[in-house]
């Protein structure tokens, strides 16, 4: 297996999306495990978004990763059932790679840029400034440990986020 190219190739939007699974013969699976997490049935007053600033794509690894350091941020120092933590972007657009070989003779088995439609290579959520991508929804005295959880989930996305504090109930 090859090892993962770095997150600035995919981040930029280029062209139309590509997201027609039928023509493609092997998709891989979206690494994203769960999108609801903690008390799902409890009703919160308060919510915490992590909302992006620029159109950017983000990675399913990306997501995953950000999704992980918030879940065990908020379970460390909240309880497993005292909040309620949503992902809200789902990665549909199919990113593609034409493998080049190299090194000594590689111009005798490549074929360059001859049938270069790619190999899949994951999956990515194309967002656009303002959107928002993740929340957690709270009570009152657990806004500032949601903010830090958001804050540090924000690092493991490739665009400058905010985050926003809304009052629902």
């Amino acid at each position: 297996m090859a090892s993962l190219r770095p997150g600035k190739i995919d981040r930029k939007i280029s062209g139309p999306s590509y997201t027609r699974k039928e023509y493609v013969r092997s998709v891989p699976q979206c690494k994203v495990v769960h999108f609801d997490m903690g008390a799902r049935d409890k009703e919160f007053p308060y919510a915490v978004h992590l909302i992006i600033d620029e159109d950017v794509q983000l990675r399913h690894n990306c997501l995953e990763a950000a999704r992980i350091v918030v879940n065990r941020h908020l379970e460390k120092n909240l309880g497993a059932k005292t909040f309620h933590l949503k992902i809200r972007t789902y990665p549909h657009q199919i990113l593609r790679m034409n493998a080049m070989a190299t090194g000594n003779k590689a111009d005798r088995y490549g074929n360059g840029m001859r049938l270069s439609f790619g190999k899949t290579v994951g999956l990515a959520a194309r967002v656009k400034g303002g959107q928002k991508i993740a929340s957690a929804y709270v009570n009152k005295n657990q806004i500032p440990v949601a903010k830090e959880g958001l804050k540090k989930a924000g690092y493991k996305l490739p665009a400058k986020v905010r985050i926003v504090i809304e009052q629902i109930a």
